[in-house]
């Protein structure tokens, strides 16, 4: 408890002098939180507080991209397609949020990967090697 209350001690003293002049004091408040905290981190040896901000930094500060999955799971899981398996709307949102074409061009993309429409076709298991 001492080491932690020393770093905090050092993070302090070093907290004022990266902000001693206005033009330092300027510049730091432009920074965002991320940055300050790896320059403080990376002018002193603080072995203590880096897991606290780093557990601090991953917290996320709004619940705003769960409730997008959320949003999405709901206009995927109509009455229409009510009789889907949990497995097929897992994958039809796996794609919505890491495929960044629209729909025409995965479309287009699609029907180039010849491997991909093969294996699409066939009755076995995919398997990916490129």
């Amino acid at each position: 408890m001492d080491e932690l209350y020393d770093e905090c001690v050092t993070a302090t003293s070093l907290l004022e002098h990266l902000t001693k002049g206005p033009q330092e004091k300027e510049k730091w408040q432009s920074k965002g939180t991320a940055e300050k905290c790896i320059e403080i981190l990376q002018a002193a040896d603080l072995p203590n507080i880096q897991p606290v901000v780093s557990f601090v930094l991953s917290i996320p500060s709004s619940t705003g991209f769960a409730e997008r999955i959320f949003s999405l799971m709901k206009n995927k899981w109509t009455d229409v397609r009510n009789k889907c398996s949990t497995e097929i709307i897992r994958c039809e949102l796996i794609v919505t949020l890491n495929c960044d074409m629209s729909c025409s061009e995965f479309y287009s993309a699609v029907l180039k990967d010849k491997q991909l429409l093969n294996a699409a076709r066939s009755q076995k298991k995919y398997k990916w090697r490129k």
